[in-house]
């Protein structure tokens, strides 16, 4: 289906699209109104580094620690301190899931947010889990504080054991001293060093308009999403029906086209396409009621539902009864026999119709005695025009002593060329292919067909299902 009929198909069925789509945003909107409704709060805080290094800007330092924080704000142990200091009743797991971190920006900034079903409970919540970040990053540094001052403090100890047990005079005080100076020096230092910081900015505010649910909002979301589903749904739903099966049963056909179905072509073995051909040129032989049609259209409304090969050998099973038999291809846009004979293409019909030599063009085919063609001829501006002359009845006529001339055309959706054709032959059989015909187009094209005067005798339906031989026969 091109985009041309994916669009033709949504738009006549634009008022159920609507309507189905209206009643979903309906639902949607019952549905979000009856939900609990959840509302937010925010705190912003603020990183403040304590000793820049490795190249960095004081900025992309900042940058970096609110970007680490961020991911301590739902751990258990900053959310644990949170709900106890909340004072609310809330698990571990229902508390981690209602918080949340994130950097703002380049400049250190960090914004807790946690969601409640009060506006007061987010707001505590909030408030409670900036304090247990600030509280998480104090316990942190003063951790990293207390390990580079234990190795110190443990080695001040040690030298001063040394140092009270050495005797007065001793030469060793003097480095001893010296050291324990280094020492105190060191830890100095390391106390007076400058720590990461985290504080806050703004305190958290309690917002009286809730973040969920939001009916009107779901609604039009749900509406715009449903036209979009159903509308799909509905191209593919008519993509599908308007499929032929490859079991058709023959009665659906004939109530779908009106027309008796004269042939199935399978797409199994040689022997079975052989005999479905023998059923079809039988079928056509013993027609009641065509006055035995001696010039037979081989009419398809899409391009690829196999009338050239129904054409062809339907004309070559015909020729088997040794009945003189003329193929035509009326196809002058894409022709194909040629190349299936392996003929030249030219002289053919299309230099005949305008006052080329009917006998010279006419070609005999290997191997088949009565069997005659007439291929398509050279190009030409106007095949509708060509083909639509009275000059195409006098190529008919002229084969008068033909036992039966089978004639080819192109998909008749597609051009007015296939009009033609059939309404100057005694008779058209109409193919349908299971695999690329589509229910709607060939109702249109068989109503054109009847509309322009053609004889519709049949349908010859392509490619259907391989049917399974008897014991007897396949022993």
């Amino acid at each position: 289906m091109d985009l041309a009929a994916h669009f033709r198909v949504i738009a006549q069925n634009w008022v159920r699209i609507l309507a189905i789509s209206f009643v979903i945003a309906l639902v949607v909107l019952l549905g979000s109104s009856l939900r609990t409704k959840e509302f937010q709060a925010k705190e912003l805080l603020v990183v403040a580094p304590g000793v820049v290094t490795g190249g960095q800007t004081e900025g992309e330092a900042s940058s970096f620690l609110a970007q680490t924080y961020s991911q301590y704000t739902d751990t258990p142990t900053v959310v644990r301190e949170a709900v106890k200091r909340a004072g609310l009743d809330l698990s571990v797991k229902d508390a981690t899931a209602r918080i949340s971190g994130r950097p703002i920006g380049d400049l250190g900034f960090l914004e807790v947010t946690a969601t409640g079903p009060t506006a007061q409970d987010a707001e505590r919540l909030t408030r409670f889990t900036a304090q247990a970040l600030v509280w998480a990053i104090q316990t942190q540094e003063s951790a990293r504080q207390f390990t580079d001052l234990l190795p110190i403090q443990v080695e001040r100890q040690q030298l001063q054991a040394q140092y009270d047990a050495l005797p007065i005079g001793s030469a060793e005080l003097f480095a001893i001293q010296n050291r324990l100076n280094a020492l105190n020096d060191a830890e100095g230092a390391i106390r007076s060093r400058a720590t990461n910081k985290l504080s806050v900015l703004s305190t958290a505010v309690p917002n009286n308009e809730p973040i969920s649910p939001k009916p009107l909002r779901d609604a039009v979301f749900a509406f715009l999403v449903s036209i979009v589903v159903i509308g799909e749904l509905t191209v593919l739903l008519h993509y599908v029906g308007d499929r032929f099966s490859s079991s058709e049963d023959t009665g659906e056909v004939t109530r779908l086209t009106g027309l008796s179905v004269l042939g199935k072509i399978p797409k199994g073995a040689d022997v079975e396409v052989l005999e479905s051909f023998r059923v079809l040129r039988t079928n056509l032989m013993v027609l009641e009621g065509a006055g035995r049609p001696r010039t037979v259209a081989i009419v398809s409304a899409n391009q690829g539902a196999g009338k050239t090969f129904i054409a062809t050998h339907l004309a070559e099973s015909a020729a088997g009864l040794e009945e003189r038999v003329v193929l035509i291809d009326a196809d002058l846009r894409r022709p194909a026999i040629h190349e299936r004979f392996a003929i030249p293409r030219s002289p053919g019909l299309a230099e005949v119709l305008q006052g080329g030599d009917l006998t010279s063009a006419l070609r005999k085919v290997t191997d088949e005695q009565f069997l005659r063609v007439l291929t398509s001829g050279q190009e030409v501006a106007d095949p509708s025009g060509v083909i639509g002359a009275r000059a195409f009845r006098h190529v008919l006529d002229a084969l008068r002593a033909v036992r039966l001339v089978v004639v080819d055309t192109p998909p008749a959706a597609l051009f007015a060329d296939a009009m033609a054709v059939a309404s100057q032959c005694d008779a058209t059989i109409f193919v349908i292919d299971v695999k690329t015909s589509r229910r709607r187009q060939v109702r249109q094209s068989i109503e054109a067909l009847e509309h322009a005067g053609a004889n519709l005798i049949g349908v010859v339906v392509n490619r259907t299902a391989t049917p399974k031989r008897s014991g007897y026969y396949s022993s």
